[in-house]
């Protein structure tokens, strides 16, 4: 009578994972340790046997049973690979867990695209969506920690698990409703990053968005010496690039994966597709961006530093971005403004043009600096040309907008009218042949 491989009738029969005696917690260290080792020797076999023990050990933690079927597809049993990760998609599901549930959704239809309960369970994700946690958790960076996980974090100090607490919501997939859902399902796709792989790179065009379903990603930017500084960490259920979905100007960081570093990525070419029949896309698209940039560009820009919650987000919620080109006229002197802008990446030349055709330069326009504001509140006509540089994302408040703001915002039109008589004041300095205070880079 032929013998049956128990490590195989457990892979084919997830539910059998359960029915283990679990160990104690010395003893499911050391097995989760030696699987590891395992599997970082390569040894497959003998990695899947020792996973298996630390699934069946632990059956509340999800994340063994996944690497479980990780070893099964690697090792070719793409069959029994599918049923561990339909088992493990459905329990990240019903657990709150929703990009992860997603991603292995996505993986198993790579495998086989007719997969139809796989289909079946994406079809159902919409019901399951998050709900709202309260705004302590939501204040949370990166979120809860899934079962059998810990996060690392800028004090590199561990957290428990919490099995009990989904995953924060991803704004980007709770805020649609199911046609959209759907659709937005099948436009993503699941990309996987080996820690040190730079996923995008400062520069270069955007084209995408990304969100963090597995792993940690490092956000670096090039200063002003040339070095590179990390300027954050994200992990699961933070998403990057949004900006990419709504212009194509350069990327404005380096983002390199900390760990292998599993991702869903939406394309700007998809998501302009969906939109086309969905025009809600873009309007939350739209709110994601001035969540994060422009919240965090009048919060570091000494114009609105100081100004109340609520007049910043009401400001953050006017501007809108644009990209311009090295050479491009943003404001050419003698010519109407139309807007304020704030410049978010790159660098902009100011420059007075006499009318014998000499030029004289302002002091440089850097990354934070607002200009714009003197045609606005005075009625006239731009008194520099301002020019792009470099590659530049700005974002532009339009004057129209500015106009209904002003009354009802007293402290707005104070501030913007310091601004503008500072830079009166310095032009004046400037072509009088007098000293102007060195590091001063407004125009």
């Amino acid at each position: 009578m032929p013998t049956t491989n128990p490590n195989t009738l457990l892979a084919s029969h997830p539910n059998a994972l359960k029915k283990a005696k679990a160990l104690d917690p010395a003893a499911l260290r050391h097995a989760k340790d030696q699987a590891t080792e395992l599997l970082a020797q390569g040894k497959l076999e003998e990695a899947l046997a020792a996973f298996q023990k630390v699934a069946r050990a632990a059956p509340g933690e999800p994340i063994h049973q996944q690497k479980v079927a990780e070893i099964l597809q690697r090792l070719g049993r793409t069959q029994e690979a599918i049923a561990e990760y339909e088992s493990v998609a459905e329990t990240w599901a019903r657990t709150g867990w929703l990009m992860r549930a997603i991603a292995l959704c996505k993986l198993i239809l790579q495998l086989d695209p007719g997969h139809t309960r796989t289909q079946a369970l994406l079809a159902n994700l919409h019901a399951r969506r998050e709900q709202p946690r309260s705004i302590a958790a939501r204040q949370e960076p990166s979120g809860a920690t899934p079962p059998g996980l810990t996060r690392k974090r800028l004090t590199q100090t561990p957290v428990a698990a919490a099995p009990t607490e989904p995953m924060p919501p991803v704004p980007f997939f709770t805020a649609f409703g199911r046609e959209v859902f759907l659709e937005l399902l099948a436009g993503v796709e699941r990309r996987v990053c080996q820690q040190g792989e730079v996923i995008v790179k400062e520069g270069e065009p955007g084209r995408s968005m990304f969100i963090i379903v597995e792993g940690q990603v490092n956000i670096v930017r090039q200063d002003e010496t040339g070095q590179h500084v990390t300027l954050a960490m994200m992990g699961e259920g933070e998403f990057f690039g949004e900006m990419a979905l709504l212009c194509a100007g350069p990327r404005l960081s380096t983002v390199v994966a900390g760990t292998e570093t599993v991702l869903l990525e939406l394309s700007r070419e998809r998501m302009e597709a969906i939109a086309a029949r969905h025009p809600q896309m873009d309007e939350v698209v739209q709110r994601l961006y001035r969540r994060r940039l422009l919240a965090n560009a009048l919060r570091s820009n000494p114009l609105f530093a100081n100004w109340p919650e609520d007049l910043r987000q009401l400001v953050s919620s006017a501007f809108s971005p644009i990209s311009v080109q090295a050479g491009e006229e943003i404001l050419s002197r003698g010519q109407p403004a139309h807007a304020l802008y704030l410049l978010l990446r790159g660098q902009c030349a100011a420059i007075h043009q006499h009318v014998d055709g000499r030029e004289t330069p302002y002091p440089e326009l850097a990354e934070g600096d607002v200009f714009g504001e003197i045609s606005l509140l005075r009625s006239k006509l731009a008194t520099a040309t301002v020019r792009a540089t470099t590659p530049c994302v700005l974002l532009k408040l339009d004057g129209t907008i500015l106009d209904e703001l002003l009354p009802r915002h007293p402290m707005l039109q104070k501030e913007l009218q310091r601004l503008g008589s500072e830079r009166m004041l310095r032009t004046t300095l400037l072509l009088s042949g007098r000293s102007l205070h060195l590091g001063d880079t407004r125009v």
